[in-house]
C-alpha cells in the first residue's frame, strides 16, 4: 500500500514538465508552477475541480539566443485523456493547450497545444512530450523526452531525490537543442528541480529551476 500511495504522488508531481512541471494536482487542488531559465521562462497557475481537468491561467516567454524575446500569455486547459493503474507503476496520456496572446518578436493571437505521456515507479521515469508553440510568424515547435531515477526510496511523507536527464529540440530557437541533467527533489506538496542546460558547451551553458507548489 505504501508503494501505491507513492506512485500515486509520483503521477502528480512528474507529469509536467520540462515544461515544466507538474500539469494538475489532486481534486480541489490549486497549483503554481513556474520553470526559470535564459531561454524558456514559464508561469502557469491552475485549478483542478476533478482528477481529470484543470484551468488556468499561464505566462510563457521564449528567449532566443541572440534575438529578441516573446512573451506568451493565455488561458491553460490540462485533461487527463488516459491512464493505467499498474502494480507497482503508473502511465497516463496528457493533452493541454493554451490560448492567449504574443507579445514582443512576434505579436497577435497564440496558441500551444500539447500531448505528453509519462510512466513512473518509484525508481524510475520516463516522459515524452510536444508541443506546438503558435502566433503570426512564429513556429516554435517544441519536442522534448525525458529519464530519471530515484537515488532510494523513501517513505510517503519524504522527500525524494532523483536525476533526471532531459534532451528538447525547438524549431527556429537558438539553441535548438538542449541537454539538461538536473537533481530534482520529491516532495506530495512540492517539486524542486535544479539542472544545467549544455552544460559542455561554454557559449549556451545556463542554469535551470524548476519549481511546483501544490495547495
Amino acid at each position: 500500500m505504501k508503494k501505491q500511495l507513492f506512485v500515486a504522488s509520483l503521477l502528480i508531481v512528474f507529469s509536467f514538465p520540462s515544461y515544466a512541471a507538474a500539469l494538475m494536482g489532486f481534486a480541489g487542488s490549486s497549483m503554481l508552477m513556474t520553470e526559470i531559465g535564459e531561454y524558456n521562462q514559464e508561469l502557469m497557475v491552475n485549478y483542478a475541480p476533478t482528477v481529470h481537468h484543470a484551468f488556468g491561467v499561464e505566462v510563457m516567454r521564449m528567449s532566443p539566443k541572440g534575438s529578441s524575446a516573446t512573451t506568451m500569455t493565455g488561458l491553460n486547459y490540462t485533461g487527463l485523456l488516459k491512464r493505467w493503474n499498474l502494480p507497482a507503476a503508473q502511465a497516463n496520456i496528457w493533452v493541454m493547450g493554451s490560448i492567449g496572446e504574443a507579445k514582443g518578436q512576434f505579436n497577435g493571437f497564440s496558441y500551444s497545444p500539447s500531448i505528453q505521456f509519462d510512466y513512473e515507479t518509484t525508481r524510475l521515469y520516463f516522459l515524452a512530450k510536444t508541443r506546438m508553440v503558435r502566433a503570426p510568424g512564429m513556429n516554435n515547435d517544441v519536442a522534448a523526452i525525458q529519464a530519471g531515477f530515484s537515488f532510494f526510496e523513501t517513505d510517503f511523507d519524504e522527500t525524494q531525490p532523483w536525476f533526471v536527464l532531459e534532451a528538447k529540440t525547438t524549431r527556429n530557437m537558438q539553441p535548438s537543442m538542449q541537454v539538461t541533467p538536473a537533481l530534482r527533489l520529491i516532495n506530495k506538496n512540492y517539486f524542486l528541480e535544479l539542472g544545467m542546460t549544455n552544460p559542455f558547451n561554454r557559449g549556451e551553458r545556463a542554469p535551470r529551476l524548476n519549481l511546483m507548489l501544490t495547495y
